[in-house]
């Protein structure tokens, strides 16, 4: 694996955990108070969830241009960077 997909694959293993991290408070939310803020947190949690995991399986499994591999690492560095935002949201 190359340098740029290596590190694109880690940013979608740190997008996973800060999802899971993300999802814990929202459940716990959505079981105290039943809002629809909180059901949708979870819902945008878990399709990102799935998101990530099935990003992290092409990954693996398809060969890819340098063109689009440095495309997928920026795209996914944004994403890490929005979901560390959100998280640090969610428990400040």
């Amino acid at each position: 694996m190359n340098p740029l997909m290596a590190s694109t694959y880690l940013a979608d293993v740190a997008n996973l955990i800060l999802l899971l991290g993300i999802l814990y408070p929202a459940v716990m939310n959505f079981v105290k108070t039943r809002s629809s803020i909180s059901v949708m947190l979870v819902v945008f949690s878990l399709a990102f969830l799935i998101q990530n995991v099935v990003a992290i399986y092409f990954h693996m499994t398809i060969p890819y241009t340098t063109a689009v591999e440095f495309e997928f690492m920026v795209l996914t560095f944004i994403q890490t960077i929005s979901f560390a935002a959100l998280a640090w949201v969610t428990y400040k």
